[in-house]
């Protein structure tokens, strides 16, 4: 049959809408790895999907894309004052260049604190919690469910506070 022209318009079905975000945004990152292979330029391009998760894409590094693209619109910034709207726009972009590091950064030391806990985790010392659920006594039970529960409570609390971050990303963008 062959490939045939899409028709591009919206796509209102939120299933769809997902399916094709991903579909696109892989071809879409191929694309930009093609351009920077064959032009030696570097690339970086951040996306955000219709579920608000932002997915980012840099060659040779995304973080060093941002902090040059953050330091050229800072010599920029200073050069082109020639209105009021321009210089408005420039130092959004700015505030959501540093927003999205600093929620990188944060990504990062999460991750990193994760790594810990579940070294820590495993290496807890406490015996009486590496055998098997039947062998504890009630007390332990409840004192092994008190534990977890705590982590789940601080799990939930990183969660949300990605969350927020990255809406604040979000709205500060829309504006």
């Amino acid at each position: 049959m062959g490939r045939r022209k899409i028709k591009m318009e919206k796509v209102q079905d939120t299933n769809t809408k997902q399916v094709t975000f991903s579909k696109r945004r892989l071809g879409l990152f191929k694309k930009a790895s093609e351009l920077a292979t064959l032009c030696n330029a570097e690339v970086g391009i951040v996306v955000f999907s219709p579920g608000n998760k932002p997915y980012s894409f840099g060659k040779p590094n995304f973080d060093l894309i941002a902090e040059r693209f953050m330091n050229e619109s800072e010599d920029s910034d200073s050069c082109e004052r020639s209105g009021y709207r321009r210089g408005n726009r420039a130092r959004q972009e700015k505030m959501i260049c540093k927003r999205l590091n600093s929620i990188i950064e944060e990504a990062e030391a999460e991750k990193k604190r994760g790594e810990n806990l579940q070294i820590w985790l495993e290496t807890a010392g406490e015996e009486r919690f590496n055998r098997p659920i039947e062998d504890l006594t009630l007390e332990e039970l409840k004192e092994f469910e008190a534990k977890m529960e705590r982590m789940h409570g601080g799990i939930q609390g990183n969660i949300n506070h990605m969350r927020a971050s990255s809406s604040l990303v979000i709205l500060s963008k829309e504006k």
